[in-house]
């Protein structure tokens, strides 16, 4: 695609505005209605006051999306895509940026995996036990730190309770199936209070998949997969604080589409803490602190049954944010520490990196000021990062730092805009310096490069949103500039007759535009009934500054549009929703064509007056439509699933 693309999107989201800058169903905030809060945000701010992008999954949105994978989970939302390793792996991509520019959260903690290191690795998030999940565009370093250059996903979950049930016990039961590749999961949570001011939480879940059908009934081998997990937790209530713990288990087996049938065992223990004290200090609103220690470890099983490769993962992070009380009229603002390790080895035949630990230590702070029709915010971020390779002295360390501003203003009600420019850098990973051996997983030989130096951006963002009313929706337009930024690219060459990947750096640019629309166009007098369309688009285009090159594995023009009839007891929704061709391609790398999928849901739910118990009937990609995923590095092997029924249902008390 060409820049005129570029060009084109931004014109339709002129044309199609009002849209939500959300990723919300039709049904958007009417004049009563509160634009919902960004836990992940700084400050948990409303969704409407952020200038970057953002999308809440939650609800019936989440239940229709849900998947097997964070990843496959997300896709199709503004700017997100998938690297889609087939059914067991797939970690999300946010406005073409993923891996090391993707922080992946679980409750505002790490998720202690492998997933950045290679597409095949899973991401240790079970999707049975989400709650919500929160997804934010652009930089988010000042909080997260340099991982969170291109975006944050966070999935939030219950294991440790927020709040006292209200008849003293609380819960969830689904279950689902889906058709293409006969699977079933399941998963039940309770929360129980104990006392008044003690809750404690337990929870299961489970999910078996056979091999999947693509298109044609076509049936893609060593895709089956099978996890389980489980988590216990309890929480003290009181009035001038808060503690909490969870411990949590993870277990996934899956395979990995392909020439040689590779399966991987993946197993997490995971322990996390919470504490909060209100009004500590005269100054001080909130001091809150979490902590996150696990234990993860996969081995790669051979087609013999036996394990080639062992990959282990010791991490822990510690998170201290103290808000401040107002210094002055309209104010508030926050400052943090943040501290982690990552103790990571690989043993065995695929042994392509070295033992290594990385050491993170960084100080943030954010301010905030609000007028009312202006919302102003500040903030800063300097972290240290110490890199050991344990097989020899090449260590290395870095120190970047961030600057971000930001302002909103709501210029007329129902309406505002916004802009935020921000500086940014970010550490080179220990994958990026010390990778030197075959990756069977990518088809690859991977060559680090040692002497990589800080990746630093500068990037900007304008928005414009209307947030009232029966039409909603909003539109972000971006651009970031890389100095030094770090890639992989197939060399042209082979080592042991594999592709060689070479880990580089070089400028780069990165610039797109989000748009999506929404219009209840009627609303009835009785049950709640209601009728609306939804659309949106979104693009993103990356290139080699120095060469004017497309920078590889970019996902293309995504596109998607919707109808929903809904009235209290009965819900109704038919979407299409697509990819155009990626014929941008990096060195070395193939053009992909575009698809489009149908897909239907019904949300029955059986019982007047009660909307705790739902049936959801669904169907996906409805025309059999075959279908690539660029963004994948598994592409040709393991195209998306051919047509499929899925059918769940839960209960919630």
């Amino acid at each position: 695609m060409s820049s005129s693309v570029f060009r084109r999107s931004l014109l339709l989201g002129t044309v199609l505005l009002p849209v939500p800058a959300q990723s919300q169903s039709w049904a958007q905030e009417t004049p009563t209605q509160l634009s919902p809060v960004v836990v992940t945000a700084p400050l948990e701010t409303s969704q409407h006051d952020l200038v970057e992008g953002s999308s809440l999954l939650s609800g019936e949105d989440l239940d229709r999306r849900r998947a097997a994978t964070l990843g496959e989970t997300l896709q199709g939302l503004p700017g997100v895509s998938s690297t889609a390793f087939g059914p067991g792996a797939g970690r999300p991509i946010i406005r073409g940026q993923g891996g090391p520019r993707v922080r992946i959260m679980e409750n505002g903690i790490d998720t202690f995996d492998a997933a950045t290191v290679s597409p095949d690795h899973a991401v240790a998030a079970p999707m049975g036990s989400a709650q919500r999940i929160e997804v934010l565009r652009g930089p988010s370093t000042l909080l997260y730190g340099s991982s969170a250059i291109g975006g944050v996903v966070n999935v939030i979950d219950g294991r440790i309770p927020e709040s006292v049930p209200k008849n003293g016990v609380s819960g969830t039961a689904r279950l689902d199936y889906g058709s293409a590749a006969q699977e079933k999961s399941g998963f039940a949570g309770i929360d129980a209070a104990v006392t008044d001011k003690f809750v404690v939480h337990g929870e299961a879940g489970a999910l078996t998949a056979d091999d999947y059908d693509t298109a044609g009934g076509r049936r893609i081998g060593n895709s089956s997969m099978r996890s389980q997990n489980g988590a216990i937790g309890a929480s003290y209530l009181g009035e001038a604080g808060y503690a909490g713990a969870s411990v949590s288990r993870f277990d996934s087996y899956y395979g990995v589409p392909g020439a040689e049938p590779v399966h991987i065992d993946l197993q997490q223990t995971r322990l996390d803490t919470r504490f909060g004290l209100y009004d500590p200090l005269p100054v001080l609103e909130e001091v809150k602190l979490k902590f996150g220690y696990a234990n993860y470890l996969h081995d790669e099983i051979e087609p013999n049954g036996q394990p080639a490769t062992r990959f282990d993962n010791d991490s822990w992070e510690a998170r201290l944010e103290a808000i401040h009380k107002p210094v002055f009229a309209g104010n508030d603002g926050v400052i943090g520490l943040q501290s982690n390790r990552r103790d990571f080895s690989a043993r065995g035949a695929e042994a392509y990196l070295p033992p290594n630990v990385t050491d993170s230590n960084a100080l943030f702070l954010l301010e905030r000021y609000d007028t009312g029709s202006w919302l102003f915010a500040l903030g800063g971020r300097i972290e240290h990062v110490e890199i050991d390779n344990l097989s020899n002295t090449n260590d290395r360390d870095y120190t970047p730092a961030s600057l971000s501003a930001s302002a909103t203003w709501r210029f007329v009600p129902g309406w505002q805009t916004g802009a935020a420019l921000s500086y940014t850098e970010r550490a080179p990973t220990a994958e990026e310096l010390y990778a030197n051996g075959k990756h069977l997983a990518t088809r690859s030989f991977e060559l680090g490069n040692a002497n990589l130096g800080k990746e630093a951006a500068w990037h900007s963002e304008v928005s414009l949103r209307k947030v009232q009313g029966d039409v909603t929706g909003g539109i972000n337009v971006f651009a970031t500039r890389y100095k030094d930024y770090i890639y992989g690219a197939f060399t042209g060459n082979q080592q042991d007759d594999l592709d060689e990947l070479q880990i580089s750096q070089t400028d780069a640019d990165f610039r797109g535009v989000e748009v999506d629309a929404g219009w209840t166009f009627w609303r009835g007098a009785e049950k709640n009934r209601r009728m609306g369309i939804d659309g949106g688009i979104d693009y993103v285009r990356a290139e080699d500054r120095s060469n004017s090159r497309a920078l590889p594995l970019i996902p293309p023009l995504g596109y998607r549009l919707g109808f929903v009839a809904e009235q209290d007891d009965l819900g109704f929704r038919l979407e299409l929703a697509g990819f155009g061709r990626q014929d941008r391609t990096g060195v070395n790398e193939t053009a992909t064509g575009g698809y489009r999928v149908i897909n239907t849901a019904i949300t029955w739910r059986p019982f007047d007056g009660n909307r705790n118990i739902a049936l959801l009937l669904q169907g996906r990609n409805l025309t059999d439509e075959h279908g690539r995923v660029h963004s994948s590095l598994l592409k040709e092997e393991a195209p998306i699933r051919g047509r499929e029924v899925r059918l769940g249902g839960s209960v919630t008390f």
